[in-house]
């Protein structure tokens, strides 16, 4: 059985936990969501995740769990949006990577060696490019991606506080 790894989050007022420009509330601050996010490095991978809020008043729970997974939403689009940035940067990376070798190839007998040596450095600059997006940011992406799926399962507590 996994165990519950909880985090707790101390506030005063239900309004720290919104966006200070919604009027409606209906936008997680970004504090808290850092927060989350700082705090949820600390998880095991098998444990289960709950939101506990302690608060001096009391907090309006389905406005709380609406504002979170509304926010869960908007990060899982931002991530998928970026997956497919990142692949049409990929292959534009890639073509200019191709066309720019091939042309230091085709013509590097034809040229003075400097510029042929500054065609075959842009070629090899755009393909180190590609490469690093394949290697460093999409395994990150994913990674998010995973997080955002791990965090929509999260039980979300309240505990009001009396004085």
């Amino acid at each position: 059985m996994a165990d519950i790894f909880r985090i707790k989050l101390r506030i005063h007022s239900e309004n720290e936990l919104y966006n200070p420009f919604d009027e409606d509330n209906k936008t997680l601050s970004s504090d808290v969501a850092d927060y989350l996010y700082d705090r949820y490095k600390d998880k095991g991978l098998l444990d289960k995740l709950e939101i506990h809020v302690i608060s001096d008043e009391n907090i309006d729970i389905e406005k709380l769990r609406s504002a979170f997974f509304s926010y869960c939403e908007s990060q899982r689009i931002h991530y998928l949006k970026e997956k497919k940035r990142n692949m049409l940067k990929q292959f534009w990376m890639f073509g200019i990577g191709v066309l720019f070798i091939a042309f230091g190839l085709y013509t590097s007998d034809k040229l003075p060696a400097l510029i042929g040596e500054i065609i075959s450095t842009i070629g090899a600059f755009a393909m180190w490019e590609t490469a690093s997006i394949w290697i460093v940011e999409n395994p990150e992406n994913r990674i998010k991606q995973r997080w955002i799926k791990l965090i929509t399962q999260t039980e979300i507590t309240c505990e009001t506080l009396n004085h």
